[in-house]
């Protein structure tokens, strides 16, 4: 029960704080953020990016090709691809959704022609029938995306929280079981 409480705070108050992340903290390019928590047989990840990272714009796509890219990335986003664990550890992909917010031509305009915003959010619940064999997690995205430089990823697990600095050389969170 404590973990589930744990895992819900932490997935759920990314997400609620998204828009006004964007919009009034700190914005760094090229970084994103993901959420890790591994409760019994189920891990879930929950990914907040910035527009630059996932692409080299954060305005509606002046072009077909950058059209095309937006739809790309949401497209990997959406299916979950970005995340890949043990074979041994047999986890199956339960959901995962992915959204870009600030790329529509409707979004509101930024105040006192300061920059605007876009963004990725995405989530990935996997259910895993060997938990014991989760040992680890790769998160891809610097390899998929490569505008994001970096991938902070806060994990909670049995044996606690841990937070680890992911790059295209290095991908992997090692999970402590």
């Amino acid at each position: 029960m404590k973990n589930a409480l744990l895992l819900s705070l932490m997935l759920v108050a990314p997400a609620a704080m998204a828009h006004d992340h964007r919009h009034h903290d700190a914005h760094v390019h090229g970084q994103a953020n993901v959420d890790l928590a591994v409760d019994g047989p189920v891990l879930e990840l929950a990914l907040t990016a910035p527009g630059m990272g996932v692409l080299d714009f954060e305005r509606p796509p002046a072009s077909e090709v950058e059209g095309a890219a937006l739809a790309k990335a949401l497209r990997i986003l959406k299916a979950g691809t970005w995340v890949a664990t043990p074979a041994a550890a047999g986890c199956r992909r339960e959901e995962a959704q992915g959204s870009a917010e600030g790329f529509s031509a409707a979004a509101p305009a930024s105040a006192g022609g300061e920059h605007r915003h876009a963004g990725f959010t995405a989530s990935v619940r996997l259910r895993c029938s060997q938990p014991s064999a989760l040992r680890w997690v790769d998160i891809t995205l610097p390899t998929q995306f490569s505008g994001l430089h970096q991938v902070v990823v806060n994990a909670l697990g049995p044996n606690g929280q841990t937070r680890s600095e992911l790059t295209a050389a290095q991908q992997r969170v090692e999970l402590s079981r």
